[in-house]
C-alpha cells in the first residue's frame, strides 16, 4: 500500500478552498448594483463568507492558505466591502487567528532578534516618510492625475511580506504544517504556467481573467495575473524550484512524480514565454545554482540546463537578434528605459540623500527631473515611469537611511539562510531542501528587483518571505536541539558526579558510627 504524503494529502483540501474562494467572489459580483441577485445569494455569500472565518480562526495554517490564495487572485478579484481588498480580510484574519493560536502554544513562540529588528524599523521609516510634507503628490499616472494610495502600498510592499516571514516561523514547523504551504505555492505556480502556456498556444476560453488574452499589458509576453511579465517569472521560477525539489527528497506515488514533473516542465516553458531577458537571467542562475547544492535532487536541474544551452545553440540567430518574440535579446528600448530611470534615482539621492523625497514619489520625480543616461541616450527613454530597480527606488524615495535598513534586512536574512543550511539536517522536507527553496527564492526576489521595483507587487514578495520564515523557523529548531540537548545532557552528567561525591563523602561517616 502506497503512503500518501502530506503533500497529497493536504493538495486537493487546499486546491478545493482555493476554488471555493474564488466561487465565493466570484459569487460576489451576483450582489453588487450592476448584477441581478436576491436575497439568497446574499445569503448564500454571507454563509460561504462565515465558513471561511471559521475555518480560519481556527488554524492559522488555513488563514495563511486563504492569505497566499487572495493575494495571488488580487489584479482578478473584486472588492467585498468599498474600502477593503479580499486580501486585506484575509490579512487581518491570520493576524488575529495567529495571535490566538500563539497563546495556546506558547512554545512556538519566536524570540525577536537583529532581524526583526530591522524589519520593524524600516517599516517606522516609511510610516515616517507618510506623515511627512513632501514636494509632490504620491503619483501613479502623472498623465492621468491618478495618485498612489500610500497606505496600501505600505502593506503590500512590505507589511504583508515582513508579517508572512514572522507568522511562518511560527506556524509551519512540521512535516504536515509545511505542506499546507508548499501545496499552496504551487498550485498558484501552476496556475500561473497553464494561464501562460494558454495565452499563447491554448483557447482563450481556458483562460481566466480574461484581461490575460484581452488587454495584456505586455501582448507578446506572459503576463500571468499580474498582467506583468517580470513579477509572472518570479512565480514561475519558484514553482519550478519547489516541484523539482518535492520530486527527489521524499518518496511519492509515480502520478505524484508524473504531475511534480509536468509542473516544473509547465513552469519552465512558461519562463521563456515571458521573453523577458531579466527573468531568463534569473532562472539561468537558479539552474547553476541547483546544478552546484541540490544535492540528491539535482537531475533535474542538470536536464533543464542541457535542454536550454541545446536550444539556444539551435536557435543562435534567433537569441541574438532584437526580435522578443522569437527569443532575442539584443533590444535595447528597456534597456534605455531601465538606465534612464536609474540615472534619475541617483540623481534624486543626491539632492536629497537622508530622507529622500518621499515614499510613492518616484514617478513624479521621474516625471518633472527626468535625466539621461548619457547624451546619445534618448531624453525619453524611461520618462514618468516608476523605479525599475528595487534598492534604487527606496534609496531615492527613502534616502540612505531608508535603503541601509532594507539592506540591513537582506543580509541578515540571507545570513540566517546560510547558516539553516549547514545546521539543517541533509534530508527531508523540513531540512537542507526546504533551506535550498529559500536560498533559490531569496537570489530570484533580490535578482527580480535589479529590474523592476517590487514594492508595488505583493505576491511575489509574499510568497518568497513565507518560504523564507519556515526555513528559518526550521533552523531555530535544529539549532535549539544542538545547543540545548547537549548542555542538558551535560548538566545531567554533572549532577550524578555530585551525587556520587556526596554518596562517597558519606559513606566513612557511617563506617565510623557502625564501629
Amino acid at each position: 500500500m502506497t503512503v500518501r504524503s502530506p503533500v497529497a494529502n493536504h493538495l486537493a483540501q487546499t486546491v478545493a478552498v482555493a476554488v471555493a474562494v474564488v466561487a465565493g467572489l466570484g459569487a460576489v459580483l451576483a450582489v453588487s448594483p450592476k448584477a441581478p441577485g436576491g436575497v439568497g445569494t446574499v445569503a448564500a455569500v454571507g454563509g460561504f463568507a462565515a465558513v471561511l472565518v471559521v475555518i480560519g480562526l481556527r488554524d492559522p495554517r488555513w488563514a495563511f492558505v486563504f492569505l497566499m490564495v487572495t493575494t495571488f487572485l488580487r489584479p482578478a478579484i473584486p472588492k467585498v466591502l468599498p474600502t477593503a481588498d479580499p486580501f486585506i480580510l484575509a490579512f487581518g484574519g491570520l493576524i488575529i487567528s495567529t495571535l490566538v493560536w500563539v497563546r495556546g502554544h506558547p512554545e512556538r513562540r519566536v524570540s525577536l532578534g537583529a532581524l526583526d529588528c530591522a524589519m520593524v524599523l524600516y517599516l517606522l521609516w516609511n510610516l515616517n516618510s507618510i506623515l511627512q510634507q513632501h514636494d509632490y503628490p504620491p503619483m501613479l499616472y502623472p498623465q492621468s492625475g491618478m495618485q498612489l494610495d500610500l497606505w496600501r502600498f505600505l502593506i503590500i510592499g512590505t507589511g504583508i511580506p515582513f508579517a508572512a516571514y514572522l507568522i511562518s516561523r511560527m506556524i509551519f514547523s512540521t512535516r504536515q504544517s509545511i505542506s499546507y504551504l508548499i501545496t499552496t505555492l504551487l498550485a498558484c505556480s501552476a496556475y500561473s504556467a497553464w494561464v501562460s502556456i494558454m495565452q499563447f498556444h491554448g483557447p482563450h476560453a481556458l483562460i481566466w481573467p480574461k484581461y490575460i488574452v484581452v488587454s495584456p499589458a505586455w501582448p507578446e509576453r506572459a503576463v500571468g495575473l499580474p498582467n506583468q511579465p517580470e513579477v509572472n517569472g518570479l512565480i514561475l521560477i519558484v514553482g519550478y524550484v519547489l516541484a523539482l525539489v518535492m520530486i527527489g527528497t521524499e518518496h511519492r506515488a509515480r502520478w505524484q512524480r508524473v504531475l511534480l514533473a509536468v509542473v516544473a516542465a509547465g513552469c519552465a516553458y512558461s519562463v521563456y514565454l515571458t521573453h523577458t531577458r531579466s527573468i531568463w537571467l534569473d532562472f539561468a542562475t537558479v539552474v547553476a545554482v541547483g546544478i552546484v547544492l541540490a544535492k540528491g535532487y539535482r537531475i533535474g536541474f542538470v536536464v533543464t540546463a542541457i535542454g536550454a544551452v541545446t536550444l539556444i545553440a539551435l536557435n543562435w540567430s534567433n537569441f541574438t537578434s532584437s526580435d522578443r518574440k522569437a527569443g532575442g535579446v539584443s533590444s535595447m528600448n528597456e534597456v534605455y528605459d531601465r538606465l534612464n530611470a536609474d540615472t534619475t534615482a541617483i540623481w534624486a539621492f543626491s539632492q536629497k540623500p537622508w530622507s529622500g523625497w518621499g515614499l510613492g514619489r518616484f514617478v513624479a520625480v521621474n516625471t518633472y527631473h527626468h535625466r539621461q543616461w548619457t547624451p546619445e541616450t534618448l531624453w525619453e527613454r524611461g520618462l514618468g515611469i516608476p523605479a525599475h530597480e528595487t534598492e534604487l527606488g527606496i534609496l531615492a524615495e527613502l534616502g540612505i537611511v531608508g535603503l541601509i535598513l532594507w539592506l540591513t534586512v537582506l543580509v541578515l536574512i540571507a545570513r540566517r539562510l546560510v547558516i539553516g543550511y549547514l545546521q539543517l539536517p541533509a534530508d527531508g522536507i523540513t531540512g537542507r531542501p526546504l533551506a535550498f527553496i529559500a536560498v533559490t527564492a531569496l537570489s530570484s526576489l533580490v535578482l527580480g528587483g535589479l529590474f523592476v521595483d517590487l514594492r508595488l507587487f505583493d505576491y511575489p514578495s509574499t510568497m518568497v518571505f513565507a518560504v523564507v520564515g519556515a526555513a528559518v523557523g526550521a533552523a531555530d529548531r535544529a539549532s535549539h536541539r544542538t545547543i540545548i540537548d547537549p548542555l542538558e545532557a551535560g548538566e545531567a552528567h554533572r549532577a550524578a558526579i555530585r551525587a556520587r561525591k556526596q554518596q562517597t563523602a558519606i559513606a566513612p561517616r557511617v563506617g565510623a558510627h557502625g564501629q
